[in-house]
């Protein structure tokens, strides 16, 4: 028998209901679609199951929330993306053919593909889960370190929240799932694409792998001549999401390359720079404003999908914020 959400706490993703139910069949078969194989042992007869699940599915990635209500082992034979999972509320324990892993407050799980997990859940535990497809997450990989990957990537299996670039993976998740419950008509595609791609760059950097080394060595400097073509090529694209791959493409030098030469030259990154072209032009159209203008509108055209940081970035920028700008413009008129 389904409940009513209502009567429960508010849960992450409530826009994004999978599965509302006390079923076990329709669990199974719920998070079967994601986890082929995925299968399930009740803990206690006298507590029913009372689930919610709650998924977004991005490009390259999903996120996802879910409670069951009860203690269960679950049993994932193949996984078939890389995951994050860690708690919104108690504890949990994972078995892998490497050993095991607690999750709870400090500590989380990261899964790759083609392994199987065993997931021991506490009465009270809900967990956040953050997916990445393979391919999407070589890609970006690729593109970071300029070197064709050759082994599949693996990472170690727990998520120590107690390391600052590990944690900042989990707010960035979070923030996130954050402006995916706070927007009713949704981020605007530009923005979205970029968050999507920052959230994937740190699961890289954040999280050690067979390719850390890779990652984290000394990266090599870019001629000036490729500084002033992705310069170019972000001026020409200010309207598009900017991808690290598009970057690397036309440099020719990986993006830890061409950051790192931003920063030695510029003072700033390449999204900082794109974040600089943007307002200009946020400016120019709350300067020709109308009566039509919404800052809103404004924002998420030039890929600010969160108006309170768009206010904030406007006025360092400008001096004020960007309805006085607006405001000026239609007294001008």
């Amino acid at each position: 028998m389904d409940y009513d959400p209502a009567a429960y706490h508010a849960v992450p993703l409530r826009a994004f209901q999978h599965l509302n139910t006390s079923n076990l069949g329709v669990l199974e078969r719920g998070v079967g679609r994601f986890f082929p194989g995925a299968k399930f042992e009740l803990g206690s007869a006298e507590k029913p199951i009372r689930v919610i699940a709650n998924r977004c599915q991005l490009d390259g990635i999903a996120l996802a929330y879910s409670r069951l209500g009860t203690t269960a082992q679950i049993r994932i034979p193949d996984l078939d993306s890389y995951a994050l999972l860690f708690s919104f509320a108690g504890r949990a324990r994972a078995s892998t053919g490497r050993g095991e892993v607690e999750i709870g407050a400090g500590r989380g799980l990261i899964g790759s593909p083609s392994g199987a997990v065993r997931l021991d859940y506490g009465a009270g535990f809900e967990h956040l889960l953050l997916s990445v497809r393979p391919n999407a997450l070589a890609t970006k990989l690729e593109a970071m370190t300029g070197a064709a990957v050759r082994e599949p990537l693996r990472f170690a299996e727990q998520a120590d929240f107690r390391r600052p670039a590990t944690e900042n993976l989990r707010r960035l998740f979070m923030f996130l799932v954050d402006s995916l419950d706070s927007s009713a008509s949704g981020l605007d595609p530009l923005g979205l694409a970029e968050l999507e791609q920052a959230v994937m760059v740190s699961f890289l950097t954040a999280n050690d792998s067979n390719y850390s080394l890779l990652l984290h060595r000394r990266p090599q400097s870019a001629a000036s001549w490729q500084v002033h073509r992705a310069e170019a090529y972000i001026e020409a694209n200010w309207d598009q999401p900017l991808t690290i791959e598009a970057l690397a493409l036309v440099t020719g030098v990986s993006a830890r390359t061409l950051f790192h030469s931003f920063s030695k030259s510029r003072g700033y990154s390449p999204m900082d720079f794109a974040k600089r072209i943007r307002l200009g032009h946020a400016r120019r159209m709350l300067e020709e404003g109308d009566a039509s203008t919404a800052v809103t509108t404004v924002a998420y055209t030039c890929g600010f999908g969160n108006l309170g940081h768009f206010s904030g970035y406007y006025r360092r920028a400008f001096g004020e914020l960007p309805s006085a700008t607006l405001r000026r413009s239609l007294e001008a008129s």
